[in-house]
């Protein structure tokens, strides 16, 4: 969250975060309130002195003094019953309006409404390069090659090569729910060994983080209270302790949690760990879009990237993700765009700066998000209490997250690597990770 003295400063400049954020919330009202709350507490506080000072006194003073000043701190005990009551309540609506209150945008984020209005940063094809579309329009994808054959989609490969079923799925679990076979998981495996290899030559440190969290973490990360509708909540009565448990969508909450109400001295930041976990996420509003196969589903796998790190060295670890990023698609060989995220279409409320790395689906003539590297300041430390120590103070961290790679790359490589035949290339850098094999074909993986 914002620190309150920052909005006290900059009235004008939050109101701007709230239009162009497309956020509906009275900053003058909320001022106010500031302002109310602020009063009430030093009248409290006042009363509160005054009740201190009373007990010494009454303990002081001769018996024939005693009675008036138990009758005047009997009466302050009740002024501070009702200065209480009255504090609650404007604390209250203070935190639960603080906490809608989103981050302000980089001068470098693009104001619009929605991700028609994402500005494209750069275009890279496996034998082209990067191509001279800075600027384009986002829903403009005129530049891209034509197919020399009707290509298929996934689900089509998928079902044809026996790498994805989606309809036992179905019967077993519901919609959006998928089995992944054969090459399909060992090519998901081949992607996430050769990012996580990068990631431990550049220093990351590996870790595997709980999948069920408490709010906290979602609070934490600015997860809640905006995204409440998209995360599982598991029912208590069988869970230890009855703690209330939700499905993380992201590794995120359980790595930045990590590091919760913790204080770390310069030396020792910045702090690079990464994740491979299973997502959960319940896609509510999206239900009718992109039912297809296994592009928008409940349940998916992610190698996550995140950083704590001083204010200083933020911006050079989110350029450093977006270099990891390239560096993976085109190892992979995999046409990409990246996207700087508009106002209106750039996710949580930590949002700083956020750019998209977008995969290229060529029958559909349709880039799709890959994943997506955000810079969110110090607005979700705040909020998890992880500071470091600077000139002598405690200062809040930056914190960075990435998504190095998810189950979607599976589209991406059966969409772009297939064949007129019906068969599917596998990329050159993944032959190491999958035993030397090199074409998926109708003929699978022997087996005994």
């Amino acid at each position: 969250m914002l620190d309150i003295s920052f909005i006290r400063e900059n009235p004008e400049e939050v109101k701007q975060a709230l239009y162009d954020r497309q956020v509906e919330l009275d900053l003058d009202a909320f001022l106010n309130l500031d302002s109310r709350r602020r009063s009430s507490l030093q009248h409290l506080e006042t009363k509160r002195a005054l009740r201190n000072s009373l007990s010494e006194a009454i303990a002081e003073v001769a018996d024939s003094e005693r009675a008036s000043l138990i009758e005047e701190a009997r009466q302050v005990k009740n002024d501070i019953k009702d200065l209480e009551k009255e504090f609650d309540v404007l604390d209250k609506e203070y935190h639960e309006t603080l906490i809608r209150i989103p981050n302000v945008p980089s001068k470098e984020m693009p104001v619009g409404k929605g991700e028609e209005d994402n500005a494209v940063l750069k275009v890279w094809l496996p034998k082209e390069g990067y191509l001279d579309v800075e600027g384009a329009d986002y829903t403009d994808v005129s530049y891209m090659p034509q197919t020399s054959f009707k290509y298929k989609d996934h689900v089509e490969l998928g079902k044809d090569l026996d790498l994805i079923d989606v309809e036992q799925s179905a019967i077993v679990s519901g919609s959006r729910f998928y089995y992944l076979k054969n090459e399909a998981v060992l090519l998901q495996e081949a992607v996430f060994a050769l990012l996580k290899n990068k990631l431990l030559k550049e220093g990351y440190m590996p870790m595997i983080s709980p999948l069920l969290v408490k709010e906290k973490s979602l609070f934490g990360t600015s997860h809640f209270p905006e995204g409440r509708d998209q995360i599982y909540k598991i029912e208590s009565f069988n869970v230890e302790d009855k703690n209330e448990l939700y499905l993380v969508g992201s590794s995120e909450p359980s790595n930045f949690s990590y590091f919760m109400d913790k204080k770390f001295s310069v030396e020792e930041l910045p702090i690079k760990v990464f994740v491979e976990s299973t997502c959960f996420r319940s896609e509510v509003g999206s239900w009718g879009k992109d039912v297809r196969g296994i592009k928008r589903v409940h349940q998916f796998d992610k190698v996550e990237m995140n950083t704590i790190c001083t204010p200083a060295k933020a911006r050079e670890v989110f350029d450093e993700y977006l270099a990891i990023n390239e560096w993976m698609l085109q190892e992979l060989k995999l046409p990409y765009r990246i996207i700087s995220k508009c106002t209106g279409d750039a996710g949580y409320n930590a949002s700083h700066l956020q750019f998209d790395w977008d995969y290229w689906r060529p029958g559909e003539r349709e880039f799709m998000e890959g994943g997506t590297d955000t810079w969110a300041t110090d607005y979700q430390a705040r909020r998890l209490g992880i500071r470091y120590e600077a000139d002598d103070e405690a200062a809040y961290v930056h914190t960075v997250n990435d998504t190095g790679a998810t189950t979607r790359v599976i589209i991406a490589i059966l969409e772009n690597y297939q064949q007129e035949d019906g068969s599917i290339l596998i990329p050159e850098a993944l032959h190491p990770y999958v035993g030397g094999l090199e074409k998926i074909s109708h003929a699978k993986i022997k087996r005994k």
